[in-house]
């Protein structure tokens, strides 16, 4: 998507780490924001950083779990600075309980946020975007745990995360027709709130074998302001994936060796099953190849 100057943007979580990262890459591209954000205390913090930056931005509270909130965001948003033309879907949670011990509760919660949170702001903002036709982008916050699994305790984490990419990829193909695109980010670490909690641990000395290299790899994270350049790019590329963090290219790639070595070649396919999958392999290349022509 071109041209971004003077659109406006909708950013969940945006009031801190890889949120405030896209959302002040945004404004010194001239694009206007909205920082949703359900914590108070880090829309304030946000406040304060922002007042630095040109450009137009309004501060919304949001829990991106209440359906009515959201909407009642969206024509806040629309109210102030009419159209919304990009949706960054970024607001998350980390880690968790270990899935061996996870209660239900666990689980809604997790998937709540994550997942739901995403879903919301699809359903509430698609519409709008689509309604007015001039185009537009959203962009989902995923993770690298959204195409590695991450180690125990953060499979529920990978859960919502997997879940993201699927459906971003699926929602990219279908909005190809309707000149809209979608891309899904899968940031590694960078530094947001948890490097606060990340400092402490190390000076209290409280941190385990695997936290410990965690703490310590959050200390030097990347910056979101990089991150957040990124997304600006990706979104002006048409790209599918915006991948920030370089170090994990081999490991993507020994994955991806070892699930094509998993295909059986050897076993028969009968050929009207065979032709059904090329009809739809077909079928996808068209609208994948539409959407990398937006």
């Amino acid at each position: 998507m071109k041209n971004l100057s003077g659109r406006a943007a909708f950013i969940t979580g945006g009031a801190s780490g890889i949120g405030l990262g896209i959302a002040r890459t945004f404004l010194r591209a001239g694009i206007r924001v909205v920082v949703a954000d359900v914590s108070r205390e880090h829309l304030d913090d946000a406040a304060t950083q922002l007042a630095t930056e040109a450009g137009e931005y309004l501060l919304l509270p949001l829990d991106v779990t209440d359906r009515a909130a959201f909407a009642r965001a969206a024509d806040a948003a629309e109210d102030r600075f009419g159209r919304i033309h990009l949706l960054c879907n970024n607001a998350g949670i980390g880690s968790g309980p270990s899935m061996l011990t996870a209660t239900y509760e666990d689980w809604d919660r997790m998937i709540g946020i994550n997942l739901m949170g995403v879903v919301n702001g699809i359903v509430t903002f698609l519409p709008r975007i689509l309604g007015h036709g001039e185009g537009g982008y959203i962009v989902n916050t995923s993770s690298m745990a959204g195409i590695l699994p991450m180690p125990e305790p953060g499979g529920i984490y990978t859960t919502t995360k997997f879940a993201i990419r699927g459906m971003t990829e699926s929602l990219r193909i279908a909005l190809a027709p309707k000149g809209v695109g979608a891309a899904v980010l899968c940031p590694g670490l960078t530094k947001t709130r948890i490097l606060d909690r990340a400092r402490e641990a190390k000076r209290q000395g409280k941190a385990a074998t695997l936290s410990a290299g965690f703490v310590e790899a959050q200390l030097n994270a990347m910056d979101p302001l990089l991150v957040g350049q990124a997304v600006l790019e990706g979104i002006e590329r048409n790209d599918a994936y915006i991948l920030p963090h370089g170090e994990f290219i081999d490991e993507v790639h020994a994955m991806h060796a070892e699930i094509e070595s998993a295909f059986r070649t050897d076993l028969p396919c009968h050929p009207e099953r065979a032709a059904f999958e090329k009809v739809r392999r077909e079928m996808c290349d068209t609208a994948r190849a539409q959407a990398r022509g937006l």
